[in-house]
């Protein structure tokens, strides 16, 4: 198969996988994968693309064999048959998420924390679909970053209620990958530092945090980070932030 080829024929079998048994048709396919393409050619474009990809999947298929995963209906309409055979990371991240949600509104936290800790795992792997650059996968990328996003939150949060230091830096840190301007985080982290002594520490966290917040967002960051930022920067004897330990802010901005 040609480069090119592989590459949509590769983009067709993500598109099925990141909507598991959701019917595609050939005009979707084209609308998503090219759609600066004259339609006439795209049409052709997808049909070779399609056969590639029945091939790629079954080196072993006949020209008018049924293919095992793909699924040719009525109307030129397409759906992925998957089974035990096929494994992602973003399924495995939707179902340890959903099982934590589930273990979560039902008030066993130990369990929600083994799920939520689970996908965390996937944050320090960096962001799923980084590899690819096409605008069709930015509502996928915003959505799984929500799921870690949240699943960050509310670890961090069953963390405090416990005082559990180590692993809420942990996940501090691995919240400020998804979301720089996470407020909780970037508490945690600047509290973890003055306990520990590390004033130039906490200063640089919150010299980022609050350059980040007015640069990008056009926002003044709040009023307690900025006097901690003034007293820091002018030697000043400092303490803690207040409230982090006290369920301030919780859920992050």
């Amino acid at each position: 198969m040609p480069a090119a080829s592989r590459k949509k024929g590769l983009h067709m079998l993500l598109w099925f996988l990141l909507n598991p048994g959701k019917p595609c048709s050939a005009e979707q396919f084209v609308d998503t994968l090219w759609p600066e393409t004259d339609p006439e050619k795209a049409i052709s474009s997808f049909d070779v693309n399609m056969h590639s990809l029945r091939r790629l999947l079954e080196p072993e298929l006949g020209p008018r064999e049924e293919s095992s995963f793909i699924r040719h209906h009525s109307n030129r309409v397409y759906t992925f048959e998957s089974d035990d055979m096929w494994w992602t990371d973003i399924a495995d991240l939707e179902l340890l998420y959903q099982r934590g949600h589930t273990c979560d509104n039902a008030g066993d936290t130990d369990r929600a924390r083994f799920y939520y800790r689970r996908v965390s795992e996937y944050v320090s792997q960096g962001p799923l679909l980084d590899g690819e650059s096409s605008p069709w996968l930015d509502p996928f990328r915003r959505r799984y970053a929500l799921m870690c996003s949240q699943a960050l939150a509310r670890l961090m949060q069953i963390d405090v209620d416990r005082g559990g230091d180590e692993e809420l830096l942990e996940s501090a840190y691995q919240m400020l990958r998804v979301d720089r301007y996470n407020q909780l985080a970037t508490r945690v982290i600047v509290e973890s530092c003055l306990r520990k002594g590390n004033r130039s520490g906490a200063a640089r966290r919150l010299e980022a945090f609050c350059n980040a917040v007015q640069r990008d967002l056009g926002l003044q960051p709040p009023a307690e980070f900025v006097e901690l930022r003034q007293a820091l920067r002018g030697g000043s004897r400092v303490s803690c932030l207040s409230g982090i330990y006290k369920g301030a802010n919780l859920h992050g901005r």
